[in-house]
């Protein structure tokens, strides 16, 4: 099935029992017009280049929708087709009139009558079925759960407003085209929600998180904590998507399983070292998620793994990061929520980063980093090519000094890694906490073997 992508300025409702017999396929298809009458002002983002040091071949922007001439606002097409027929412009039409036709819930109006808190005018949640188009500006909790597949095209997000892709039926897919763009707040966030079962999110659309308004506050200052959350997603996969200029962390993946994120880009380097704690993803109590052939070009971690299991984090380019982490980890008791059991990093490179492969536990907690696997990476300008530290303190953003964390660091495995770096090691570590590391292969050019305290015995710094 095709997306319907050709220009267009107008917005066409086909209706059931409104169509010539040549056209009545269309009759199930439905749409909605998400307009609002009060202007808003989102900045859609400068377009930037990638690191000068990173080839990265970023995608900085996405296809873009036609607008409507007359009030330059993006309009909607209804249907998957490229048939192109008369129809209404609803630039022109009352705004304030409620659709009555029940038989029809996919044609919406919003209500003259419902008003915000600041007496503007707020348009009543629409709902969705079908083959569900999202464009123009969103309306606050629109509801999709009832949509086949979605298609989010150029769509803009008002300030402190979640893009909701929440509880989506089974096989739903979801595609983004064009750039999202979402308004500037400080709030909490998520920028958008994914919920759901056998779902496939595709590009090549840009979702563009404004991130520069954000980075130039205040860094303890409220901020979206994640640009995307996939939460309680099951055997599904996301590809293609381009993520632009995060507020701060780009995706959380949040107790999911069986899960792909594959040819994705998160670009924040127009940050150019301002773009602080821009994780690429951030990973919890999960089970079998693989993220693989992506690119992250950021200034934090490239992944963080708070807890998870089973995971496969491969083939993957990471520029002006942090590292490949573990952590931070820890927590009052060892469970679900600080463990990371069976990790596997393969076939990464590691550009320009702080650290290449990176464990960090927090003094005083408790939990288990065990079976990790780390095989033929390749690092480039790194300053310590291996980093484990048991004495992270989380409330201060930094090490401790005294590594005291009792999260247990067993059964880790580096095999094959080469390139460039400053130091070796940066290995301090509570030595009670550790055994079985096994480092060998290790072909890396550096300036300083670095060092070590706390290892198990059989690691020669």
């Amino acid at each position: 099935m095709e997306w319907p992508l050709s220009p267009t300025s107008l917005c066409i409702f086909l209706l059931p029992g409104h169509l010539p017999t040549s056209m009545k396929f269309f009759s199930s298809v439905f749409a909605v017009s998400l307009l609002v009458t009060s202007a808003l002002t989102i900045d859609a983002g400068a377009t930037t280049q990638a690191s000068d040091n990173c080839d990265t071949g970023f995608s900085q922007t996405g296809e873009r929708s036609s607008t409507n001439g007359k009030h330059g606002v993006p309009l909607i097409k209804s249907g998957f087709s490229h048939a192109e027929s008369s129809g209404t412009d609803t630039s022109q039409s009352n705004p304030g009139q409620t659709n009555p036709d029940q038989n029809n819930p996919g044609q919406y109006t919003p209500d003259q009558n419902a008003t915000s808190s600041d007496g503007s005018q707020e348009q009543t949640p629409p709902v969705l079925k079908g083959d569900c188009i999202l464009t123009g500006v969103y309306i606050n909790n629109t509801d999709v759960s009832e949509c086949r597949s979605i298609l989010v095209d150029s769509l803009q997000v008002p300030a402190g407003v979640m893009l909701n892709l929440t509880n989506l039926h089974n096989n739903t897919r979801i595609s983004f085209h064009g750039t999202t763009t979402f308004g500037k707040m400080l709030w909490a966030g998520p920028l958008v929600e994914l919920q759901g079962n056998n779902l496939t999110v595709t590009g090549p659309g840009t979702l563009d998180g404004q991130g520069a308004w954000y980075w130039a506050q205040a860094r303890n200052l409220t901020k979206p904590r994640w640009l995307f959350k996939m939460y309680k997603v099951a055997d599904s996969t996301i590809s293609g998507l381009n993520v632009l200029n995060m507020p701060f962390h780009a995706f959380a993946v949040d107790s999911c399983n069986y899960t792909t994120i594959t040819g994705v880009t998160v670009n924040s380097s127009a940050g150019n070292g301002v773009a602080k704690n821009t994780d690429g993803f951030d990973l919890s109590k999960n089970d079998h998620i693989t993220i693989t052939k992506n690119r992250i070009d950021n200034q934090d971690d490239c992944l963080a793994m708070q807890s998870s299991t089973n995971t496969i984090f491969s083939d993957n380019y990471c520029c002006g990061s942090h590292g490949i982490s573990i952590g931070s980890l820890g927590g009052p008791e060892q469970n679900a929520s600080t463990t990371v059991d069976g990790l596997t990093v393969t076939g990464n490179t590691i550009v320009n980063s702080t650290n290449g492969i990176r464990i960090k536990t927090i003094i005083g907690l408790k939990g288990l980093v065990t079976n990790a696997v780390y095989t033929n990476n390749e690092l480039s300008n790194v300053t310590h090519a291996i980093t484990i530290h048991s004495d992270y303190n989380k409330t201060k953003g930094g090490y401790a000094g005294t590594p005291t964390s009792l999260v247990k660091i067993t059964n880790i495995t580096i095999d094959g890694l080469k390139g460039t770096a400053e130091n070796l090691y940066d290995i301090f570590v509570n030595p009670d906490v550790v055994s079985n590391w096994d480092f060998k292969n290790l072909d890396v050019v550096v300036s300083s073997n670095g060092n070590c305290t706390g290892e198990p015995s059989n690691i020669q710094c």
